[in-house]
């Protein structure tokens, strides 16, 4: 885990940057003996270890042909059996875990079975932090995913050479987090519309996945959906909040001699926390009022409500947050009249 004084917790309640939050790691499979990370700024760089015909040059190729790439693509190494050596060879959840804490967002499987796939996607799950993004071909394979929030199913069979999955990351992931939708990406390069009906579309969603389809002549994906339902805008947004909330305050704890148990120490985090929510007001992430100020509020604790165990060991623990996520139209219904004169 990365080494942090910080530690935000989002808990998400219903009630009735251009850079890092998008970049992509592919996590590929190797016969080499030692699991390997590296960062590949272009394709030049990349095929200089992974030739053209690799499933990793690929990925990466699908990635950087989009209008709005990533600045880098990210590679791991992992082993099916973990290698000759335990302590250098990996499997595929080693691999994640080893390098979760890496510049990367979004996990792309270029070489996994559907038993890696799960694994990765439940492992994703548990941090509840970056996605998985899978291009799914066998329908039947859409349900292993059903309870995993962390993984984005992309349905798009009879396609073989497109990789959906590493351009809709290309084209989306690392635009200003809360500034779109994933639903309506469209002339993704490489990509081509399967031929579905409205009816089989519709069991796609409800199982979870999105496709790429043609609408009013559009190429463009059809829901910006996780696997469990929910908008994948949404998610990216909490973990747009939780990111900067960390790195804020941590930034808050090195460049300040002392940042005083009282309550001028307070306010300097509350303030923290109220810039980086107005900031995410502006991104699109968080609901804005009719007046366009955020729907969002901070608050904090005096340290007589602090307990003695924390203060001790100079922990202050009452801080914390709400705020309403903006939501975007995926459908619009219209009713009109047609007055006979």
């Amino acid at each position: 885990m990365a080494i942090q004084d910080v530690t935000v917790t989002i808990d998400v309640q219903n009630p009735a940057p251009k850079v890092g939050l998008g970049r992509p790691l592919i996590l590929a499979e190797s016969t080499a003996a030692e699991s390997t990370y590296k960062e590949y700024y272009g394709l030049d760089t990349l095929k200089a270890d992974f030739a053209e015909t690799t499933s990793v040059y690929k990925k990466a190729a699908a990635v950087f042909a989009q209008t709005n790439r990533p600045d880098l693509v990210a590679v791991a190494t992992y082993s099916e059996t973990g290698g000759e050596d335990p302590e250098k060879g990996l499997t595929i959840v080693e691999a994640l875990e080893k390098y979760f804490d890496k510049s990367w967002h979004f996990c792309l499987l270029p070489d996994a079975i559907a038993s890696e796939r799960l694994a990765v996607s439940n492992a994703l799950q548990a941090h509840k932090f970056k996605f998985l993004v899978l291009k799914i071909e066998d329908k039947a394979e859409l349900a292993q995913y059903a309870l995993n929030s962390r993984t984005i199913l992309y349905y798009h069979p009879g396609k073989a050479g497109e990789e959906l999955d590493a351009a809709i990351v290309g084209d989306a992931a690392s635009l200003t987090v809360g500034s779109i939708t994933w639903k309506f990406r469209k002339n993704l390069s490489g990509i081509t519309p399967i031929d579905i009906s409205a009816d089989e579309l519709k069991s796609i969603h409800a199982a979870g996945a999105n496709a790429y389809v043609l609408k009013a002549g559009v190429p463009q994906t059809s829901e910006g959906l996780t696997a469990n339902g929910s908008y994948i805008d949404f998610l990216h947004g909490q973990d747009w909040v939780k990111a900067n909330m960390e790195s804020g305050l941590q930034q808050m704890l090195a460049d300040n001699d002392k940042v005083p148990s009282n309550s001028v120490g307070i306010d300097m985090g509350v303030a923290v926390l109220q810039n980086i929510l107005t900031q995410a007001t502006t991104n699109g992430i968080v609901d804005k009022n009719t007046d366009g100020t955020g729907v969002f509020t901070v608050s904090s604790k005096s340290m007589d409500e602090i307990p003695d165990s924390d203060k001790a060991k100079r922990i202050y623990s009452g801080l914390s947050f709400e705020y309403y996520p903006e939501g975007a139209f995926h459908e619009l219904k219209v009713s009109g009249t047609v007055v006979n004169s």
